[in-house]
């Protein structure tokens, strides 16, 4: 009962975060959208850093739990990669200007963060070229390692950049140019026209991957 309510709490909190800011939200905000007391609050967490941890810690494990979701449920590696960019990109389109307030106010949640979503990415990663490669649709001469860490670095690359914050479409462009790019390359030729075959069919759903 008690892991539920703490549970609840840091769901609602965290689409406060994401409607507001991570430091605009107070603790009393917090208790009114709960409708519940600060002292009841406070009886789940120590203060509000201790709230913000344990809210982004519950959020990124339910991304790791989507990421396993998506695996699960596409047919082949370039279907799951394409599931996985979007939803990087609507989890950066919620929660994108938190990253730097994170960094700024809350530095140890930040640093679990980054080290959890490094490690998930590129088992993420790994899991997806091992996977193309033994369906035909990944080059089998590639190198994973190598590659997976290309792949890690050009995605935080661009979502670390803070310059890229006010203009979401150039980033987003950028997002899935890198993609393709990463695909096309490590893809054989049946790789790349299924790819091709993808893009065309969610080019009115998503937004351009080459522009």
């Amino acid at each position: 009962m008690i892991r539920d309510s703490c549970s609840t709490i840091c769901e609602r909190a965290m689409r406060l975060f994401q409607r507001f800011g991570l430091k605009a939200v107070t603790m009393d905000d917090i208790s009114k959208e709960m409708s519940i007391s600060k002292k009841t609050l406070y009886s789940f967490f120590q203060n509000k850093s201790d709230l913000v941890d344990q809210s982004i810690r519950s959020k990124m494990k339910s991304h790791k739990n989507e990421l396993t979701a998506i695996k699960k449920s596409k047919k082949n590696a370039i279907e799951e990669i394409l599931a996985n960019q979007s939803m990087l990109i609507k989890i950066l389109e919620q929660f994108g200007k938190n990253f730097f307030a994170l960094r700024k106010y809350y530095p140890s949640t930040f640093n679990w963060a980054i080290q959890y979503r490094k490690k998930t990415i590129i088992k993420s990663c790994r899991e997806n070229i091992e996977r193309g490669i033994s369906e035909g649709i990944y080059k089998s001469e590639i190198d994973i390692e190598k590659i997976t860490l290309l792949r890690y670095f050009s995605l935080t690359g661009i979502i670390e950049d803070e310059s890229l914050l006010d203009v979401p479409e150039l980033r987003t462009s950028l997002l899935n140019n890198s993609l393709v790019m990463h695909v096309e390359y490590i893809a054989t030729k049946r790789g790349v026209n299924y790819l091709n075959d993808c893009l065309e069919l969610n080019k009115n759903i998503t937004k351009p991957f080459l522009e």
